[in-house]
């Protein structure tokens, strides 16, 4: 990932264990898994999947069921839009399921409504639908919206029930670097790599590189992302970092990268 790419994604959300956000990048898998239903759904759904499961739906438009189906193969075909329509539409009939009302919440902050999905998520848990994949995507929320104090609450809330969560401590670090405080980013990420699977997780350290970047110290910066980066992919990063810092306007530039 590019140091540019990295900037978009901390300014989409914070949660980076990313597969993309606005097209780029998105929040963690384990923070926005659909809490109805398990198992996996292939990546690439065959056209007559997706359209048996859109003609159950629209059969009984009702079964959460069937509209957790469909928003799933429409999700994996990359159809944001329609997902949250399905997900809307059941939910009226399903005013009080705090399942559904929490993927719904989800949906939106992966769709860049930060808060639209704030208020629904807050539903979810007033509800009783309060696990730590709840509070993870409530705070990426929070963090996209700019209310990062809200936004590390949130986090600590999924870290009463998952306290050595690596996912949950990196937003944690990204969302003291959206506000631009660089030196407790730093801490927050090298406290989650002494976590017994922080060592071994690139993202994470990839963000403790940008976050030593950031406060100019450059050579650090790069023994620490050449962990898992090719010399020129450093190279590119440090460059794009070097040209950011010396503008007036760095965090205002973070902010709108999305």
């Amino acid at each position: 990932m590019t140091l540019r790419q990295q900037l978009t994604a901390a300014a989409c959300t914070a949660a980076l264990l990313l597969t993309g956000c606005a097209g780029e990048n998105r929040l963690s898998s384990s923070a926005t898994a659909d809490p109805v239903v398990t198992g996996s759904v292939n990546p690439q759904p065959s056209i007559r999947a997706t359209a048996e499961a859109a003609n159950a739906w629209r059969e009984k438009p009702q079964s959460v069921r069937r509209a957790v189906t469909y928003a799933r193969l429409l999700d994996a075909g990359g159809n944001k839009a329609a997902v949250i329509k399905v997900l809307e539409t059941t939910l009226t009939h399903n005013p009080d399921d705090a399942k559904l009302v929490a993927y719904l919440g989800k949906e939106l902050v992966l769709s860049g409504r930060p808060d639209a999905g704030i208020k629904q998520l807050n539903k979810a848990i007033a509800a009783g639908e309060n696990n730590w994949k709840v509070y993870s995507a409530l705070g990426s929320a929070y963090d996209q919206s700019g209310q990062h104090g809200r936004a590390r609450e949130a986090y600590q809330r999924a870290l009463v029930e998952q306290p050595k969560k690596v996912s949950i401590h990196n937003n944690i670090g990204m969302s003291y670097i959206l506000e631009g405080n660089l030196k407790q980013a730093e801490t927050s990420l090298r406290a989650a790599q002494r976590l017994p699977e922080g060592e071994f997780n690139q993202t994470l350290r990839q963000n403790l590189a940008l976050s030593v970047g950031l406060q100019g110290r450059f050579k650090e910066a790069s023994e620490i992302a050449s962990r898992d980066l090719p010399p020129d992919q450093v190279e590119q990063n440090l460059a794009f970092l070097k040209r950011m810092l010396n503008q007036k306007n760095t965090w205002q530039q973070m902010q709108a990268a999305s």
